[in-house]
């Protein structure tokens, strides 16, 4: 028994090579900005929230899938947005119930998203979930002013 279509013609599929660059409390990617990976320690340190960080690029350039581009943080649409679920699945690596995903992304200054941040909240009382959107929208934005403030700071000469 076959799983694939035999007339489906080599040329109808696409295939597109990206990277994602990761970080979680514990490790961080070297090409990510430090203070990413500051915020997520902290995130877990002083609110026992887990939460990952994800930005992916595609021919060189960071692209994101969020189809809603606003710098709230929200729940992740299984429907909408099965790619976001995707990404945020790989870097939390956490089984969590449908429904319970959230991501916040990093929005600089400039308007650009840098990545994204990603938790899951198992609250059933939505002033508990309303308060775990918060704080990961929190430290999206704690993380994208640290990371202007890197990119501001004039580099220290020898």
């Amino acid at each position: 028994m076959s799983y694939y279509p035999h007339d489906l013609a080599p040329t109808s599929v696409e295939v597109t090579v990206s990277e994602l660059l990761m970080a979680t409390p514990d490790m961080s990617d070297p090409l990510l900005d430090p203070s990413v990976h500051q915020v997520l320690k902290l995130l877990r340190e002083q609110h026992a929230m887990e939460a990952a960080f994800a930005c992916e690029f595609v021919d060189g350039r960071q692209v994101s899938h969020r189809q809603q581009p606003s710098g709230r943080a929200q729940f992740i649409d299984e429907q909408a947005e099965p790619l976001e679920l995707a990404f945020c699945k790989q870097v939390l690596n956490a089984k969590v119930p449908a429904g319970c995903y959230l991501s916040a992304p990093v929005l600089l200054g400039n308007g650009a998203i840098y990545g994204t941040f990603y938790s899951y909240s198992f609250n059933p009382d939505p002033a508990l979930e309303a308060r775990d959107l918060k704080k990961i929208e929190m430290a999206a934005q704690l993380a994208a002013r640290l990371i202007a403030s890197r990119q501001a700071a004039p580099a220290l000469s020898a």
